[in-house]
């Protein structure tokens, strides 16, 4: 079954924005039954540290893995191929608080079956192994966490939901144990799970680079979580705006706007990119929507050359945003900022001129 595209779901009256960038984000075009290959992240519920903790340096951090992680990386992940014997693990990186896996369906899955069948039962598979942890910790009585050897058996096989009506992510409720009357077991991931698809050339290299980076990107953000909050309604020309990034920058007095008119001749413009970089070069701050080719060229430029930045969006950033890439690296450095006066949506649509022409003056007032 193919799902709708986004333009058909709005038509039909879906709120695109309550299900996407969520932890039941999906291609809503793609037939996540079929041969595919996808990134994977799966969340512990409360974000608790359950499978290890960040050690080591920014230059060479590590995380040293509990018995859960231990177990999750040694066993759980392999039973994946076992019970899915067309899905192949190409890649696991396990968090403190969260995991990655890159994996290849390399064949159409079982009939009734898609992707999200084979995540509910791994994640079913490491909850057992938590739960056999904290009872070969404490048998008797209330759990004590994760510190303790695997049992001989920490989990029962992968399995699949019997229908295929079933949803794609588990259930958040607690799991009962043992008789009808037994206690009830904590939930060990967040409902559902985020998923990225193979689409590109070159896509894959940069899911692997992105995973093996992930304990630096921690270790940067513990030490500069100021620079990766998104901070909600400042006043900026008397409307409220999100930011992230280093808010000081706003501080900064030597700060100049990079709007590129149309009328600028080429002359006119390669004068103003002078003095535009002659600027970021002697420590001032760059600010512009870069909506032009013309403003992209200066603030790719600026970026290239490590300079200081205050970028202005026309959308807003999503519940749990973080930067990527260059951008993640520019605000662990404090040299970016980015500014929203609008909130976060997933519609597609252009910018219209009205907020082109709103962007350019608060990039003048800042500059100011």
């Amino acid at each position: 079954m193919k799902a709708k595209s986004r333009d058909e779901a709005i038509a039909a009256g879906v709120n695109v924005s309550d299900v996407q960038h969520k932890m039941s984000r999906r291609l809503l075009s793609h037939d996540y039954h079929a041969v595919g290959t996808y990134m994977l992240t799966l969340v512990v519920e409360g974000r608790l540290p359950l499978f290890g903790q960040l050690c080591g340096t920014v230059d060479a951090p590590r995380v040293v893995l509990s018995a859960l992680g231990k177990t999750i990386r040694d066993v759980e992940q392999k039973k994946i191929s076992q019970y899915y014997p067309m899905v192949e693990v190409w890649k696991l990186c396990v968090m403190p608080d969260h995991l990655h896996l890159i994996v290849r369906v390399k064949a159409p899955l079982p009939e009734g079956r898609h992707l999200g069948h084979m995540v509910s039962g791994f994640k079913s598979g490491c909850s057992r192994a938590w739960w056999a942890l904290q009872d070969a910790a404490d048998p008797c009585g209330e759990p004590q966490g994760t510190g303790a050897s695997p049992a001989a058996s920490v989990s029962a096989p992968i399995s699949a939901p019997a229908s295929a009506s079933t949803p794609v992510s588990c259930s958040s409720a607690p799991v009962p144990c043992g008789s009808p009357q037994g206690p009830l077991r904590p939930v060990l991931f967040e409902k559902g799970y985020c998923d990225k698809v193979l689409l590109r050339d070159g896509q894959l290299d940069n899911w692997k680079r992105y995973l093996d980076d992930n304990p630096r990107r921690l270790f940067i953000k513990r030490l500069h979580p100021e620079y990766f909050t998104v901070l909600h309604q400042i006043q900026l020309m008397d409307r409220p705006c999100q930011i992230i990034g280093n808010q000081f920058l706003l501080n900064i007095p030597d700060k100049a706007a990079v709007i590129v008119h149309r009328a600028y001749s080429d002359h006119e413009f390669e004068d103003h990119l002078q003095k535009w970089l002659s600027l970021g070069e002697a420590g001032g701050v760059l600010v512009s929507a870069a909506i032009s080719p013309r403003e992209k060229i200066v603030m790719r430029e600026a970026m290239n050359r490590g300079y200081r930045l205050i970028l202005l969006r026309e959308n807003g950033f999503p519940p749990l945003y973080k930067p990527s890439g260059e951008a993640f690296n520019a605000c662990s450095e404090g040299r970016l900022l980015q500014v929203s006066p609008w909130e976060y949506h997933m519609q597609r649509r252009t910018i219209s001129r009205e907020q082109c022409l709103f962007l350019n003056r608060l990039a003048e007032h800042l500059a100011q």
